[in-house]
């Protein structure tokens, strides 16, 4: 019985990583991000930076790019307000359009 358990322990732990690395395979690259950029496929992170803080003032604590499939990218945003707030923003990376917000 321990080495079945023993088995199906050793079978999770090779298991495990590949399937939370599946989760990251729609992350763009700096390199991807920069091309896509530079091709004009989405808005600089500047531009959506100037308008969040316009906006809520405070600054940008974190920011990826991912694809969401059929040619579609957002970008995921951690913002710190000027009152102190977290607040996480999903913007349309090909509009600068923000598509979802929530914060404390």
């Amino acid at each position: 019985m321990k080495r079945i358990a023993a088995l199906f322990l050793a079978l999770g732990l090779v298991v495990a990583p590949a399937a939370s690395a599946q989760g990251w395979m729609n992350q763009f690259s700096p390199g991807q991000a920069r091309d896509s950029r530079n091709q004009g496929r989405t808005v600089p992170l500047s531009q959506i930076f100037n308008k969040l803080k316009q906006q809520y003032g405070g600054y940008q604590l974190s920011a990826d790019l991912y694809d969401k499939g059929n040619g579609k990218s957002v970008y995921e945003i951690d913002w710190m307000t000027k009152d102190g707030r977290k607040m996480h923003f999903v913007v349309d990376a090909q509009t600068g359009a923000v598509l979802d917000r929530r914060g404390a």
